[in-house]
């Protein structure tokens, strides 16, 4: 059954996370940081991997539109800082607490064939994100026949001349924009899923707006089915050792 899922969370270095770091652990690729000489290798997480793309407007120059990206939006924060602030001291405050990149993750409903999931994900990162100049690597995985996707979108948007913007895109991470974003993910999987002939349906709006008397149940993940089934696997090799 559908069901619908949309997290989003910003990618900041004052928690300590970096967008290469964080697209090479959901690509399942090794990645170079070059502002810290950081080599991210994360290959052990290729295996559930369905497709894995990053998508640039067109008018990008070659190098946007792979994982290297990431490593050139980073650089470039750290040569923003000094184009922008003129203190040693706001330079450093910026250069620790940037905020690099935007990410989703997206259940997939099951009633799709993988290929058409994997359509339906892109066709959402090239309506929302890369219509505005973004920079989005998408990854469709399918852990535990719980297929899933993850985006990183950039916060800065690539303009004409093939660089990044000096100003963020700031208003797609505000609230109004962030329910945008859930509803078209919403509206795109219902399109998709009537298209391909199924009567399910989702919809962004909690149980309180839909007036239902329910209480959300907390996400419980592939790994807990994981280590569930694991448990299990050795209860049974316990119990025929017995014998």
């Amino acid at each position: 059954m559908a069901i619908y899922h949309l997290n989003h969370s910003m990618l900041s270095r004052s928690k300590g996370r970096s967008a290469v770091e964080n697209a090479a652990y959901i690509t399942g690729e090794t990645l170079f940081e070059s502002r810290r000489n950081l080599k991210a290798n994360y290959k052990d997480r290729k295996n559930s991997i369905v497709s894995s793309k990053t998508l640039a407007p067109e008018h990008a120059p070659a190098e946007f539109h792979n994982t290297g990206v990431w490593d050139l939006l980073e650089t470039f924060e750290d040569e923003y800082r000094y184009r922008h602030y003129k203190t040693d001291a706001t330079r450093d405050t910026y250069i620790n607490s940037a905020q690099t990149a935007q990410t989703i993750v997206a259940a997939l409903p099951k009633e799709l064939s993988i290929d058409v999931a994997c359509e339906l994900i892109i066709q959402f990162a090239l309506d929302r994100f890369v219509s505005r100049g973004l920079v989005v690597t998408v990854v469709v995985r399918d852990d535990e026949s719980n297929p899933h996707a993850h985006l990183q979108v950039s916060r800065r948007a690539v303009n004409e001349k093939g660089a990044f913007e000096m100003a963020k895109d700031r208003d797609i991470a505000t609230r109004k924009s962030l329910l945008e974003t859930r509803k078209l993910w919403a509206d795109l999987t219902n399109h998709y899923l009537e298209r391909e002939g199924f009567d399910a349906r989702v919809t962004e709006k909690s149980f309180a707006e839909l007036r239902l008397p329910r209480t959300p149940s907390r996400k419980i993940g592939w790994r807990f089915h994981k280590i569930k089934r694991e448990s299990q696997k050795e209860e049974s090799i316990t119990l025929k050792e017995s014998f």
